[in-house]
């Protein structure tokens, strides 16, 4: 493994339980996350002797315990942020009531947002705590400009990314309708930044957008629509 390799950030998922390292790799890697896995608390420490993780998301039953003693007592390791992520009710009890060794004790099944939330702290990528996907779902502008049918690329329950070469202006306040399945969501948008076209083939032209009027029913829908996008194909039946 090369210097490059060595400094990349990802977060390391220990779980002996091959279905629930699935899913809880995959929501990671949702939330845009760098992952790398290993089914016991032995190989974890294999692997971080090559490459130290910014987070470790672990199952206790996967040998943590001593996996955990371990790695508290390498100054390499010592403040890596550690989650649990478990079936327990007791999870700190059982691996030995240890001060100060775990960033958090979460439950399964898992809460994607209480995962999303703690990850987020966890790596300290900055304030942002709201759960945002990349989608293709229609949107309207209904200032009566043109430009005003498009496509949300980026969405939240705080706001979305509209996709378009007409521009409004920083500050603009803009009725919309997103379309999520069969519904249609009234709302007001702020635009709060614009990407023109003549940034360059790597930016998406459009308008970053917050919603400032908006239901709490509608809210709450575009919040099970990110969550229902999140697990889907991920969680059993």
């Amino acid at each position: 493994m090369d210097a490059v390799e060595r400094n990349k950030q990802y977060i390391l998922v220990v779980d002996a339980a091959e279905e629930e390292l699935f899913h809880t790799c995959i929501l990671l890697q949702r939330f845009g996350h760098e992952i790398v896995t290993a089914r016991s608390g032995e190989k974890a420490l294999e692997f971080m002797t090559v490459s130290p993780p910014s987070a470790i998301v672990a199952d206790p039953a996967s040998g943590v315990d001593l996996f955990l003693s371990r790695l508290r007592q390498d100054p390499r390791f010592y403040d890596v942020p550690l989650v649990l992520l478990s079936w327990w009710p007791n999870a700190l009890q059982e691996v030995g009531k240890i001060k100060g060794a775990f960033f958090a004790n979460l439950r399964k099944p898992i809460d994607v947002v209480q995962l999303y939330q703690t990850v987020e702290a966890a790596v300290e990528r900055g304030p942002r705590r709201n759960i945002r996907i990349i989608t293709q779902i229609m949107a309207t502008l209904e200032d009566g400009l043109a430009g005003g049918d498009g496509l949300a690329t980026t969405l939240s329950e705080h706001g979305l990314f509209f996709r378009t070469f007409v521009l409004r202006q920083v500050g603009a306040r803009i009725p919309a309708i997103v379309r999520i399945k069969d519904a249609l969501i009234r709302l007001e948008a702020e635009v709060l930044y614009v990407i023109p076209f003549e940034d360059g083939p790597f930016q998406e032209p459009g308008m970053g957008m917050k919603f400032v009027q908006i239901s709490r029913p509608d809210r709450e829908l575009i919040m099970a629509f990110i969550i229902e996008q999140l697990e889907n194909g991920i969680r059993g039946s």
